[in-house]
């Protein structure tokens, strides 16, 4: 298949510049960097019916592009101060104080290309915020679709930024995957992200990230942002920024870059791990009530910027935890330094006033460079092990706040600033030199007179946001039947020359909208309100989400969709439609909340009624067994932080499900079947986290009680036990019952989807599976309707509770040093439930640990084990440890023989599964990172399989090689329909003898190995980054029989023992995947291109897998950005073949699409984006699911 022809001209387009910038270099080179430019947009997915609701995006002005000249000397141009709010102190565990780590002198620091972030949920930072330790337990979020940017739709399935997942490093965290132009709104329900590429937010653009947001970002990836940067984190609900690494460190990723003219705001956000945690560069900040800790570099670095920091929190960082640079004017109001290299470091023509702040336990509090502007008000400096160096006598509020330091004053200065890393830079971005000899005298002249001449309605509100308003139109074909005969799929007959039935993409006009407004007052309280909004001919109007918030220093009000986050046992994520409220009462010895009241309720899940258009399957309509009650939630839950070290919380969640009377909403009095069993629900939970000595060590636990009484438990476990007689792990029971409701996607799925279902020890081929499941499926169906009569109209949440009932969770965080010591544990009883975490496995025990050691400054080692037990406690419910299955207590005791006996024909007997891993990191140089890694999987399962012979000469076992005739031996004659063959008499006879017993063997121990390979690298020249490595995963098969006495007897092949009814190694493979990308930065374009091979071949069938995958980014600025012209086009290719008896087959998917987009920067505030593409998704072999999408549309967005 030709190549589209966008990609061939990007390619040609990228080499003719990239020549070009060579010859350029041939000239004397010039001390500036070029501008770095993020990725190009990926074309975003548009989910069907539903186009995706895009978020707006706000733009600064055109500016002009930085040239690769020296940067000319500029005047002070920083944007008008605006009032800064005062953020209410938010609770925020303090860590322990302890001896600051004296950082060794650090070479300076390469400039990457700019990088996405990651942010990773941790508690919000309080104004005297403190470490996580204290911070709820980070939640563990379902991975979710790419966030909703308004970047050009592209049609289903077609992810915004293409990542193949062999890009991603086997060891990093999992989430949703984004990287390249992102703007728009950043959506909690999608967390955690997974940034495997930078993240860019062009000028004129606004990325807005939702509270609960988690951002795990690759290695050497950063968040670059030259517009605008909105962080609208709640205490309840922070943003976390952290590294993806399994076992994080210092400077692993970049960190945030703000060069934008628009001022960025970022509330209730926990940076952590990052080389530097923010660069403020030409721009300005106002930061609240957040946590920056563990950078390599500097915590906060500002230069011709202007900063306002309250209530926030810097720990642990190995460079300058505040580093306010030349020509910076910084506000520091309510803050605490603890554990830091440097405190403050206040260079020349910087200008800083800190109020109420306390610094303690740093390596040196303040480092004064000379010609600079610094005063303290209520600032305590003390504990640490110096108190202040300068080349210049300090103002006397500095002077008089020191005291009770190892040592107050020296002026050793340039001796303490060569010890620590290089300044940053932003790479691309003009620095602000300073213009002859300027004295701070003079700047702070300007900056008082600045003041008297400023706005007089300073003491009013503030208002932010933007707003975007789309349109758009699909073109959807679907194939013609071309056969002479109807074709059936599922239940539509397609008559000759019709087409086939479209449920793959809205066709159309459609149109969207968003808003995003945040208000915001001179004592701090603010007003936010959010919303995105679809609409086409399916669904007619769509408002998803629409959030109102209140929030001041004692109370927070949210009205509308909310994501309720909390430990991942009890409420790992919770969507709500309703009413939030936390009251905070009292403070305590960290100037934290001492006491917290929060209570909600609302609606939790939408109901569903026969006749409804499905709101995400287009030309879907809900039938009987498909309808959904209304799920409502109520709660309330107090927080108790009586110490900085240490807080609790005790809580409550209580579920109803209602079809037939629904809270404002339709009801159905006539559908009893439901998708999903109508129940109650009562879940109790108490966590609380700690922070103590020896070192770091941080401590979180957790428990819960809970149950769910349905009305419907008999029709329930009658569908249970379809599948699970069929082997099928309870852990796809929830991807069953969706299929249940839909089966016409059974059609759809994918070898790797069918694969999930079955599981890997499957020897069934593609089609085999198929028609298995659509099998199981109406035999369930068939079996919950025999059962709709057990229904229990008294059900009552609260009887039958027991040890069953009950979770349990605990984890452990250590560091010392170099090593990094980490584990978990977790129980979840048979019998438990919660609506926060709904599809959390029951009857289950997890385990885990894992180290991390730095052996040298290149090379760093990490290892962790993993092991997971499902159906722990099935047919005992003991188990307790989960070890040793039908014991009590399960701690590697063994079952006993009577036990054994009983359930050696159970079909969910315990299931381990043991996870090793082992990655080595080498950091050879500057320019080129090298990672290694293995990963070992072990499973095992006792199964109900049996040997049973076979006797029917059909199913030929006569033709073993066993058979053979031996030499001097005696044969035999076995004729079948006619044919002769000669076989071994006394085998034979052997063989034959064995139709009396029971079973040739019973018992199988169903183990399996699966062993991944890994090497990756990255190598960064030549203005591009260079990205390559190959991934190799085995897979075997090493099941057994523990009653094979019988069996022992015959040397069968595998192929003969599967006629008999075990197929040995079958479901044995091979997978070898090659992934390769280069990103190419030039002052004129930027463009990625990745290509990524992958080849698979099975044992059974002799089933092969070849599948190729190739994408390009490309982006180039016209007119000193006041044209932005973008391009992006994917191509997939995808071939599946085996044997079916006599005949080959084979399955062939291809894919290939497009998008073409044009930014214009009308204004400062307005821009326009106009974009058109194409989707051709061919399926040969699978007609009814081969359509095309060929679309455009233009967005309108005004920022405020």
């Amino acid at each position: 298949m030709k190549m589209p022809f966008v990609m061939t001209a990007v390619a040609m387009t990228t080499a003719m510049a990239l020549a070009q910038d060579a010859n350029t270099a041939a000239a004397p080179a010039a001390p500036a960097a070029a501008p770095a430019v993020a990725p190009a947009p990926q074309a975003a997915e548009a989910p069907a019916p539903v186009a995706e609701t895009p978020a707006p995006v706000a733009e600064p002005a055109p500016v002009a592009e930085p040239t690769s000249q020296p940067a000319e000397v500029a005047a002070p141009t920083a944007p008008a101060e605006v009032p800064v709010p005062v953020a209410e102190p938010a609770p925020v565990a303090e860590p322990a104080s302890q001896p600051a780590e004296v950082a060794a002198p650090t070479a300076p620091a390469e400039v990457p290309t700019p990088v996405a972030e990651t942010p990773v949920p941790v508690a919000e930072p309080a104004p005297v915020a403190e470490p996580a330790p204290v911070a709820e337990p980070a939640p563990v979020a379902e991975p979710a679709p790419v966030a909703e940017a308004p970047a050009a739709p592209v049609v289903q399935n077609n992810p915004s930024v293409f990542i193949p997942d062999e890009e991603v490093p086997v060891l990093l965290q999992k989430g949703t995957k984004i990287g390249g132009n992102l703007h728009g709104f950043l959506k909690a329900d999608k967390s955690p992200y997974l940034v495997g590429e930078n993240v860019f937010v062009g000028p004129h653009m606004v990325l807005v990230i939702e509270p609960g947001v988690v951002l795990q970002f690759a290695p050497n990836t950063a968040l670059d942002v030259q517009g605008q940067l909105i962080i609208a984190g709640t205490r309840n609900q922070g943003v976390v920024f952290k590294s993806a690494a399994t076992a994080p460190k210092k400077g692993d990723w970049k960190g945030i870059y703000l060069s934008g003219d628009m001022k960025s705001e970022i509330r209730y956000a926990t940076i952590t791990g990052a080389e530097n945690g923010i660069i403020l560069e030409n721009s300005s900040l106002e930061m609240q009530s957040s946590t920056i800790e563990k950078t390599a570099s500097r915590g906060v670095f500002a230069r011709n910027s202007k900063l306002n920091i309250s209530d926030s929190y810097f720990f642990d960082n190995a460079g300058a935890a505040l580093h306010l640079a030349n020509h910076s004017i910084s506000d520091i109001q309510r803050v605490k330094l603890l554990n830091n290299k440097v405190a403050i470091l206040n260079s020349e023509l910087a200008q800083t006033d800190i109020i109420t702040a306390t610094i303690e336990d740093n390596d040196v509090a303040i480092l004064d460079k000379g010609n600079a502007y610094l005063t303290t008000v209520n600032t305590s400096i003390t504990k640490n092990k110096l108190g202040a160096a300068s080349k210049e006598v300090l103002d006397k509020s500095v002077i008089g706040s020191i005291s009770g330091n190892v040592k107050d004053f020296n002026s050793n200065v340039d001796g303490i600033v060569a010890t620590l890393p290089a300044d940053p830079e932003i790479p691309g971005v003009q620095i602000r030199m300073s213009k002859g000899k300027e004295e701070i005298g003079e700047l702070i002249a300007n900056k008082e007179n600045e003041s008297r001449t400023s706005d007089t309605t300073a003491g009013s509100w503030s208002i932010i946001g933007n707003v975007m308003l789309g349109g758009n139109y699909h073109y959807v074909q679907t194939r013609k039947n071309h056969s002479q005969t109807p074709d059936i799929v599922g239940e539509d007959t397609i008559a000759y020359k019709k087409h086939y039935k479209n449920t793959f993409q809205v066709p159309g006009f459609g149109g969207e909208a968003s808003v995003y407004m945040l208000m915001t007052s001179p004592d701090g309280k603010t007003i936010e309100f959010n919303t995105d909004m679809t609409a086409d001919s399916w669904n007619h109007f769509s408002p998803n989400p629409v959030s109102l918030t209140y929030k001041d220093n004692k109370h927070q009000l949210i009205v509308g969709d909310n994501q309720k986050i909390g430990g991942d046992i009890y409420m790992s994520s919770m969507p709500l439609f309703g009413v939030d409220y936390t009251l905070s009462l009292s403070k305590n010895n960290a100037d934290q909340p001492l006491l917290q009241f929060n209570a909600f309720g609302g609606e939790n899940r939408r109901p569903y009624l026969i006749g409804d258009r499905h709101p995400y399957l287009y030309n879907d309509y809900i039938e009987e067994g498909e309808t959904q009650a209304q799920r409502m939630v109520y709660g309330g839950q107090v927080k108790w932080a009586p110490l900085r070290r240490f807080d609790a919380t005790l809580g409550i969640l209580y579920a109803n499900d209602e079809i037939e009377e629904p809270l404002f909403r339709d009801g159905d009095t006539h559908s009893d079947l439901t998708s999903e069993p109508i129940q109650k629900s009562l879940t109790a939970y108490a966590d609380g986290n700690w922070l103590f000595y020896p070192g770091d060590i941080e401590l979180k636990g957790m428990i819960a009680v809970g149950r769910a009484d349905t009305a419907q438990v008999m029709s329930e476990r009658a569908i249970n036990k379809v599948f699970s007689a069929e082997g099928i792990s309870v852990s796809n029971f929830t991807k069953l019952r969706q299929l249940m409701e839909h089966p016409k996607r059974i059609a759809t799925l994918s070898t790797t989807e069918l694969q999930e279902i079955f599981g890997e020890n499957s020897t069934l081929n593609p089609d085999e599976m198929r028609s298995l499941l659509e099998h199981l499926i109406e035999e369930a169906k068939r079996a919950k309707d025999s059962n709709e009569d057990d229904v229990d109209d008294g059900r009552v949440a609260g009887l039958n509770w027991g040890s069953q009932n009950f979770a349990i969770g605990a984890s452990l965080y250590w560091k010392i040093y170099k090593t990094q010591i980490s584990g978990h544990i977790k129980y979840v009883g048979e019998d438990f439930y919660s609506v926060g975490s709904p599809n959390q496995l029951s009857d289950t025990r997890e385990f885990g640990g894992e180290l991390e050691q730095i052996i040298t400054n290149f090379w760093t080692l990490n290892f962790s084990y993993d092991l997971n037990v499902e159906n722990a406690g099935t047919g005992s419910k003991t188990n307790l440890f989960g070890l040793g299955e039908g014991t009590r207590w399960g701690f590697f005791q063994s079952a006993s023989d009577e036990w054994l006996e009983e359930h050696e024909l159970d079909n969910d007997r315990t299931k381990y599964i043991q996870n090793f891993n082992l990655e080595n990191s080498f950091k050879i140089n500057p320019s080129l990172d090298v990672k290694v890694g293995y990963n070992l999987e072990y499973r095992t399962q006792n199964r109900p399989t049996q040997l049973h012979g076979s006797y029917i000469m059909n199913d030929g076992i006569y033709k073993d090689k066993w058979f053979k005739p031996r030499k001097d031996k005696a044969t035999t004659i076995i004729n079948d329909n006619g044919e002769e063959v000669e076989v071994d008499e006394d085998r034979w006879f052997q063989y034959t003898s064995t139709y009396t017993e029971e079973y040739l063997a019973s018992g199988l121990e169903e183990k399996s190995l699966k062993h991944v390979f890994s090497l990756n690298g990255t190598l960064r020249a030549y203005k591009s980054v260079f990205k390559a490595g190959g991934r190799w995963t085995v897979r075997s098969d090493i099941s057994e029989f523990e009653k094979d006495s019988v069996a022992s007897k015959f040397n069968f092949a595998d192929t003969t023992w599967e006629k008999l009814g075990y197929y040995y190694g079958g479901a044995d493979y091979f997978d070898q995947a090659y992934p390769m990308s280069v990103t190419t930065t030039l002052s004129m374009l930027q463009n990625r291109f990745a290509i990524t091979p992958r080849f698979k071949s099975y044992t059974r069938d002799n089933m092969s897998e070849a599948e190729v995958t190739i994408e390009d980014e490309f982006e180039m600025p016209f007119m000193s950005r006041f044209l932005v012209f973008s391009a992006d086009a994917q191509f997939r290719y995808l071939s599946t073949s085996w044997e079916d008896g006599e005949e080959e087959k084979e399955d062939t998917e291809v894919d290939v699409a497009g998008n073409l987009s044009l930014r214009i920067n009308h204004t400062k505030s307005f821009y326009s984006e106009w974009y058109t593409g194409a989707g051709l998704y061919y399926r040969p072999d699978n007609l009814s699911n081969e359509y095309k999408d060929i679309f455009g549309g233009v967005r309108l967005n005004y920022v405020f």
